[in-house]
């Protein structure tokens, strides 16, 4: 068996080894197999960043997408000034039509002047122009015609031709050209003019007649107007007529004692009622019964709409839905739905109507304005706006009411019951107070609506209504209006800031500002308006009330050129019609005044608040329907009358050797290039 060595054995064997067997060391043996991976030590610090590489060399063009629609018209900038046309100093200029005869048209000079296209006793057609009243009375312009188309006559046997001519308007309807003009008169005439325009842009008259208004019975007190988006003319009666009284009367002795009884006279002489006073009491031999049947109040007092097609034919139409007023003019918005009428009384309202349809003016809702003051009592006239819903009515439903095919018309005490008023200005339970309407009236009187009398009040006695509904009703004697795309506002004209828009004993009195009877010109911002349920009803309701420029009281020293003028020459006086030329920034302002002696015309620059006379009429005149109409036949112009020559004022100087005759001025200043 194998021995095996003890412990003690193998120490000794080693100690000998390491005495005594040193020798040199043997060759490495072979390297052993790797030891397994430890583990892994931190993280380094991060190394400086290297240099960026170079640009890459660009790519081609990519292929061309398709065409995008096409964007907006861009505004551009234009620019329009006048001349000034200087204050009216000698006899001989205050007796003539006087016009700023060069303008600045974005940068070129253009001369201009005023173009009488008519005169009121004329008949285009005819050598000389002269009228033939008996044989061709509806084609002499200004000749007032009964319903049955013959001339009328006044009180005195004359034949009666009007100077009082109130808003113009330009129509381009197919390849013809037309002016239709309008007479602030009772009864009014309306009438269409054929025109030619040369190369140059001068208008020519060539052959006139009066629009038949017998179907609308007769129009009184034509008085501003607007040219619609598509391209009529609508002119507002401007009725006074307060009808409780005159429906209240039973006899002609009664009736003689209302205001304006001898235009009501007239409106019923157009009519074809004999009024001879053959025993020479003053008083017509009619029976009054005869009159009280044929004749109604609210026969007269709204909007009517003028279509002319492309041979000159005229209908005319009046537009019942958008209520009945002492209208200076309706306007109609861009939309085409949207309209304003302005309301020229004491204790006036202002007024929004919104169409069921664009471009028909036949159905739709009225609204009333609402004024809420934001500035201090006895200063100048700022408010906050809201609009209360008067109802909606259709041409259709409210001529009915006058034209019943049965039964008796309408008449005020259908639509109220009136109360006593107080001693202190207060109702009966049950009562509203209210104010009056008519032309000049404060009186307040205590009314309640009959049970379903909404409709027909709102549109028979649209002021009565709206004041009754809590309406603000006491603007004073609110004329022009007109609208400026480019800030989107209205422009309103106030001829005369005193008396219903101060203090008044009872009532409501939402206005009550400083006296200014040099008036002024407003503006109110547009916005979108909600109804009570949350409903959009236009985007372009008035939303406030701020003063644009306002007249300037003065007195002149008796060696002075300008006494006699009791605001200042160098500014506006009783503003009346305005008109807004977009993308120029131009407002003119016409002036329908007795505190200027010769009344102007102005332009007002929006931007930079520079006032331009441009035009001065003669003696006893005012500056009616300025109206740009920017593109006829590739030349603006801006359409401007003057009415009743010597009739306001001066009238002994309608005899000098200067004078230039009493019969109204229909034309335009101009031509200017076209300006759209």
């Amino acid at each position: 068996m194998k021995r095996s060595w003890t412990a003690l054995e193998s120490l000794l064997a080693a100690a000998v080894c390491l005495a005594g067997c040193s020798g040199e060391d043997g060759a490495p043996g072979p390297q052993g197999p790797a030891g397994p991976a430890g583990p892994s030590g931190p993280d380094g610090s991060d190394g400086s960043n290297g240099n960026n590489g170079s640009d890459g060399s660009n790519g081609g063009d990519g292929t061309a997408g398709p065409a995008g629609p096409e964007g907006p018209q861009g505004q551009g900038a234009a620019w329009l000034s006048f001349a000034d046309v200087g204050f009216a100093r000698t006899n001989a200029e205050k007796h003539q039509v006087r016009t700023a005869g060069r303008a600045n048209v974005n940068g070129r000079e253009v001369t201009i002047g005023y173009q009488a296209i008519l005169r009121s006793h004329q008949d285009p057609a005819r050598p000389d122009r002269a009228c033939d009243l008996v044989a061709s009375p509806a084609t002499c312009v200004g000749t007032l015609l009964a319903a049955n188309g013959q001339a009328m006559r006044d009180d005195g046997g004359e034949l009666m031709v009007s100077n009082a001519n109130d808003f113009t308007s330009l129509l381009a309807i197919g390849t013809n050209k037309f002016l239709v003009n309008a007479f602030e008169w009772y009864p009014s005439a309306i009438y269409v003019t054929r025109l030619a325009q040369s190369a140059t842009g001068e208008l020519t008259a060539t052959a006139s007649h009066a629009v038949d208004l017998a179907p609308v019975d007769g129009l009184y007190r034509t008085c501003a107007g607007s040219i619609t988006p598509w391209e009529t003319h609508i002119s507002s009666e401007e009725a006074q007529v307060d009808a409780r009284p005159v429906q209240a009367a039973t006899s002609w002795a009664q009736l003689a004692a209302t205001s304006h009884y001898s235009e009501i006279k007239a409106m019923v002489r157009y009519l074809g009622l004999d009024l001879t006073d053959a025993d020479s009491d003053g008083l017509p031999d009619l029976a009054f019964d005869s009159f009280a049947s044929a004749y109604t109040p609210y026969f007269h007092g709204w909007n009517v709409e003028v279509v002319v097609n492309s041979s000159g034919g005229a209908t005319a139409t009046k537009h019942y839905a958008m209520g009945r007023l002492g209208f200076e003019l309706g306007y109609v918005m861009p939309d085409r739905k949207t309209a304003f009428m302005t309301d020229d009384v004491v204790n006036g309202g202002f007024f929004m109507f919104i169409a069921d349809v664009a471009g028909k003016l036949d159905a739709g809702t009225l609204y009333a304005m609402r004024s809420y003051q934001t500035s201090a009592v006895g200063g100048g006239f700022t408010a906050d706006l809201e609009w209360v819903n008067l109802g909606h009515a259709t041409d259709a439903e409210i001529r009915a009411l006058i034209h019943p095919t049965t039964g008796a018309r309408t008449t005020f005490t259908d639509l109220f019951d009136v109360g006593t008023l107080a001693g202190d200005n207060t109702c009966a339970a049950g009562f509203k107070l209210v104010r009056a309407t008519g032309e000049d009236s404060q009186a307040l009187e205590c009314l309640r609506l009959k049970p379903g009398q909404e409709t027909a009040a709102s549109r028979l006695e649209t002021r009565r209504y709206a004041n009754y509904l809590g309406a603000t009703t006491e603007l004073t004697k609110e004329e022009g209006l007109t609208y400026d795309p480019d800030s989107n506002r209205l422009y309103v004209a106030l001829s005369d800031v005193t008396t219903s828009m101060g203090p008044q004993p009872g009532g409501d009195n939402h206005i009550d500002v400083a006296a200014n009877r040099c008036g002024g010109v407003y503006a109110l911002d547009l916005g979108p308006w909600f109804d009570s349920t949350g409903a959009k009803v236009t985007e372009l309701a008035p939303l406030n009330w701020y003063p644009l420029i306002v007249g300037q009281a003065a007195s002149y020293p008796a060696t002075s050129a300008f006494v006699g003028n009791t605001c200042s020459v160098g500014g506006i006086a009783s503003p009346d019609n305005l008109t807004y030329l977009p993308k120029y920034g131009v407002l003119m302002i016409g002036e329908d005044t007795g505190r200027h002696q010769n009344d102007a015309m102005w332009a007002y620059q929006i931007a930079s608040g520079r006032l331009t006379r441009v035009m001065t009429t003669p003696y006893g005149s005012e500056v009616t329907s300025p109206y740009w109409v920017p593109n006829f036949g590739n030349f603006g112009y801006l359409v401007t009358a003057v009415q009743h020559p010597y009739g306001e004022s001066d009238q002994a100087r309608a005899t000098d050797a200067e004078a230039t005759g009493t019969d109204s001025w229909i034309g335009v200043v101009g031509p200017f290039p076209r300006l759209d």
